[in-house]
């Protein structure tokens, strides 16, 4: 934990002193360091079992999207917030802990299967939430379903307005998430900073954009670890694809590209994501 703030940190090495409890280990560690358990009078056995709960929501099995992923974007966030000065000029109190808790939960729940196999398959997750980013309204549905459970829910000591509002921050962060709206929510960033910055304004007003692009960033932040790192990850990725690709295989589905064991998986085509989604991403954050 030592680390938490550099911008290379191996989550795995974390995952191992903790025994698979990076996720709830690093929450409470930067929860508390940040003081944000004392600002909002949250109880800490309280914030440890609904870490734990939410941690345990995550499937062990999944070769990428697991707790220790989760735990890589939230060490991830904190550093980009901190290193942009977020927390300085544009997050206060209740956005930090928003954007902390949002990075916890963004793939709670995970099926280790894409969108677009959920809508394809009709799975009880795509009817439920109308084919509209299906993995993301779980993701965040599930994680506040632990939160209101007895002894978990950690906004008791908020006013009505800010727990609502702290509601609406993390959901809408994880909603964010979703690959499909991505081009869409960075245009809308870049033409909200062009105008902003035209006016001779601050480069952008609202915070919840910042929050959203910081986490859209470190989602994707292993790309910016060590060698060694960034491949265990990559490998992770590939595998759950592959996993995906025998599924669709076996139900006659199309396969869908770089999900094929046959050919080339994702490995192979980091460059053009470097180019086209990474670079223009992390250019807009700063």
């Amino acid at each position: 934990l030592a680390g938490a703030d550099a911008w290379q940190f191996d989550t795995w090495r974390l995952a191992e002193a903790t025994s698979g409890h990076a996720l709830s280990c690093l929450g409470f560690y930067l929860l508390q360091r940040e003081g944000l358990i004392a600002h909002f009078r949250i109880r800490p056995h309280r914030l440890a079992r609904l870490l734990r709960a939410l941690e345990d929501g995550y499937r062990a099995d999944n070769p990428y999207h697991s707790a220790t992923h989760a735990a890589d974007v939230l060490q991830t966030l904190h550093v980009i917030i901190h290193g942009a000065q977020l927390h300085v000029h544009y997050l206060d109190k209740l956005g930090l802990l928003a954007a902390y808790v949002a990075a916890v939960v963004h793939d709670h729940g995970h099926p280790g299967l894409t969108n677009d196999f959920l809508i394809a398959t009709h799975d009880p997750l795509a009817v439920r939430y109308n084919d509209r980013s299906p993995l993301e309204n779980h993701h965040a549905a599930s994680a506040f379903e632990q939160l209101l459970q007895p002894g978990h829910d950690i906004t008791t000591g908020m006013e009505p307005s800010d727990r609502a509002a702290f509601r609406k921050q993390v959901i809408d962060m994880v909603l964010a998430t979703d690959m499909k709206q991505h081009f869409a929510i960075l245009s809308h960033f870049n033409t909200r900073a062009h105008r902003t910055s035209d006016c001779n304004l601050p480069t952008i007003t609202a915070p919840h954009s910042q929050s959203q692009l910081a986490l859209k960033v470190a989602d994707i932040g292993h790309l910016g670890e060590d060698l060694e790192v960034h491949c265990k990850w990559l490998s992770g990725l590939e595998e759950e694809f592959f996993r995906q690709g025998d599924k669709e295989k076996e139900l006659g589905l199309p396969i869908s590209p770089l999900f094929d064991r046959a050919k080339q998986g994702v490995s192979k085509s980091q460059g053009g994501f470097f180019e086209f989604v990474a670079l223009p991403l992390t250019h807009a954050l700063t």
